[in-house]
């Protein structure tokens, strides 16, 4: 479903309301995960927590894990929650009017959420955010013991510099400071702060509207432009928290989280074990099937022709027809199930 961006002040107000009730309950953890997605990209946000929960269980038990998601419903909750009784879902929704030019509207709303990672440290002492598109590997406990300023992020590989992320460089934005890839960052109390912790997610928001026009990628951008005009000395994180799905094997079994960045992803592409597991255990608690792959119109006829489109293994194998070796790799693979 696609969003009309025509908010108004007191929807704004009303969604501010509504996800403040949800993640400011009583809690004795002192840790929060935050993941963010539309409900088109539910089905690889289920694999992202159960993978987390799988293979960072220490980290897990401290945490509450807020799951946002745009236009959530009652089924989407069963689903996740059956997950952990660890895992809520917020139902979000912008908070904050913003204008409906085309590099915002290109996402949805989810994107955004993960500005309220850092109103989530006003009553968590930790914060950690992960992509939809993840998949975690290794116990992640030990990220925070990394960062010794309030912020550890990754460098952004391909958006090396702020620049980057934008068409076009706002007047008062250092071009040339790093880029940083948000698919995945801890925040700690040690973040210099102004005042309380909300604000920095309002001025997030608020830049993003301020700078509508020259946004690239937008949640990008300004969280990047935030390390620099708050002067926040960012930790660098190893690659090895925010490794691409594309690296070599060698890299891949030394990465705790592998991340599958661009239009390359491991519902379409690659073939990882644990993240076909989990999609499967996705489809068999009813969750909805992927539907954002661009496939060819012969290999959704091929599939429709002979009742494929349920199995899991068509809806994941790349396209036969668009990418032949591709899709004989994936199939070798899925039937000998090395780990990637």
């Amino acid at each position: 479903m696609s969003c009309d961006w025509q908010y108004t002040a007191q929807q704004c107000a009303e969604n501010r309301r509504r996800i403040n009730l949800h993640t400011e309950l009583a809690s004795p953890r002192k840790t929060a995960v935050v993941l963010t997605c539309s409900r088109a990209f539910t089905f690889c946000t289920y694999v992202s927590v159960d993978s987390f929960l799988r293979h960072s269980p220490q980290l897990a038990e401290q945490s509450d894990i807020f799951v946002f998601i745009w236009q959530a419903d009652d089924k989407l909750r069963q689903i996740f929650t059956s997950l952990s009784d660890r895992v809520q879902v917020v139902d979000f929704d912008m908070p904050y009017p913003v204008p409906a030019r085309k590099s915002i509207t290109l996402f949805t709303p989810a994107s955004y959420a993960r500005f309220e990672c850092f109103r989530l440290l006003d009553r968590y002492e930790r914060v950690l955010f992960l992509d939809s598109d993840v998949l975690v590997r290794k116990e992640l406990a030990g990220v925070f013991d990394q960062i010794s300023n309030g912020i550890g992020i990754t460098l952004d590989p391909v958006m090396t510099t702020v620049a980057r992320n934008f068409f076009s460089v706002p007047e008062g934005v250092n071009p040339s400071s790093p880029g940083y890839n948000a698919g995945v960052f801890a925040l700690t109390r040690k973040l210099p702060c102004p005042g309380r912790y909300a604000e920095i997610t309002d001025w997030l928001y608020a830049q993003m509207a301020r700078w509508a026009d020259y946004l690239f990628l937008p949640d990008q951008a300004v969280i990047n432009v935030a390390v620099d005009h708050f002067g926040w000395q960012a930790t660098v994180l190893p690659r090895d928290y925010n490794r691409p799905a594309s690296s070599s094997h060698a890299d891949l079994k030394r990465a705790y989280i592998v991340h599958s960045t661009g239009p390359r992803k491991f519902w379409c592409y690659y073939y990882f074990r644990e993240w076909y597991r989990g999609y499967a255990e996705w489809i068999k608690k009813g969750g909805a099937p992927v539907s954002v792959r661009k496939d060819s119109r012969a290999y959704v006829a091929f599939c429709r022709k002979f009742g494929l489109q349920n199995r899991v293994f068509f809806q994941l194998m790349p396209d036969c027809f668009a990418r032949p070796v591709k899709a004989l790799r994936f199939a070798l693979k899925a039937w000998l199930k090395p780990e990637f």
